[in-house]
């Protein structure tokens, strides 16, 4: 395996839920070692000898050189005009940004590592998202990002590529119908552009804690449905620079929701539009209260 330090792809699949309150015993072993390429498998368990996560995750050299052939593909829809210099400081006109507050044990303190940033304007349909995204790790609690200089803040590395792909705004929150006199479905399009706007209003205020929001579900669950991820497959296509890039291009669609089965399609993009990863997920929609159960339960134990 000498020389092979890139993950190339993995497939992870989900059998038990995992408690953040709760220890984990993860067991790594090989499953082939190879010249060009060798898989490594991942085994957590959590509070019992059954399984809970399993990870198999190839590993190569992506600098090796080989066949390339250009498909001439692209996305169906190409993405919207955006000026990468102006969004950081919110002024470019057609995105708006949204960074979830973060709470040592807030329901989405893991979105909170991640400044978002979407179209202001979308069809009546919506068929994908998209999204500009720069690391959030590096901001305080519920304010600004702790570094002035561009050199000192936080990069994308391929290090971070798996997290990125499972951390997209939640695509079927745009499908379900919304009541009226009820809260727009927590993760859609138009609850995010409502939170993008208070944000803005209490950063024009001068508020430290812009980010701090009451009805945007940082620190409780607010929705009625999840999705839980029963499988996930990632193809790494492009190595990003060792130092890292600010920005990549998220796009998430899916094509098929029956009975809470859900797939999920994500894929990644650098500044140049050049495709970096590919995700494909199994998923089942529940409940939310199931999930909080699970997690109270979990936590108890």
């Amino acid at each position: 395996m000498r020389g092979q330090t890139d993950v190339r792809s993995s497939v992870i699949k989900f059998y038990r839920p995992l408690f953040a309150a709760k220890s984990a015993t993860m067991r790594l072993g090989e499953v082939s070692v190879g010249k060009l390429w060798s898989t490594l498998r991942i085994e957590v368990f959590q509070a019992s000898d059954k399984i809970a996560v399993s990870a198999d995750i190839t590993i190569s050299d992506l600098s090796w050189s080989g066949i390339v052939l250009h498909t001439n593909w692209h996305l169906p829809v190409p993405p919207r005009p955006v000026d990468l210099s102006k969004l950081e400081s919110d002024s470019e006109p057609g995105w708006a940004s949204y960074q979830t507050a973060f709470y040592p044990d807030g329901f989405r303190r893991g979105s909170a590592y991640i400044r978002a940033f979407i179209p202001k304007t979308w069809p009546s349909e919506i068929r994908y998202v998209e999204q500009w995204i720069c690391p959030g790790w590096d901001c305080y609690p519920q304010g600004y990002c702790a570094f002035e200089n561009a050199q000192d803040k936080a990069r994308w590395t391929n290090d971070m590529v798996h997290f990125i792909m499972d951390s997209g705004l939640p695509i079927q929150e745009n499908f379900f119908p919304h009541e009226p006199d009820k809260p727009l479905p927590m993760g859609s399009v138009a609850a995010t552009l409502g939170f993008t706007a208070a944000q803005k209003r209490a950063r024009e205020e001068g508020k430290p804690n812009w980010r701090a929001l009451e009805l945007d579900g940082s620190k409780t669950m607010m929705t009625q449905m999840v999705h839980v991820t029963l499988s996930m497959s990632t193809e790494i296509k492009k190595r990003l620079p060792h130092e890292g890039v600010r920005w990549l291009y998220l796009w998430t669609e899916t094509k098929s929701i029956i009975n809470g089965r859900m797939d999920l399609q994500v894929l990644l993009f650098d500044e140049t539009m050049d495709l970096v990863a590919i995700t494909s997920q199994v998923a089942q929609i529940i409940p939310a209260g199931q999930k909080n159960q699970r997690r109270i339960k979990g936590s108890s134990l």
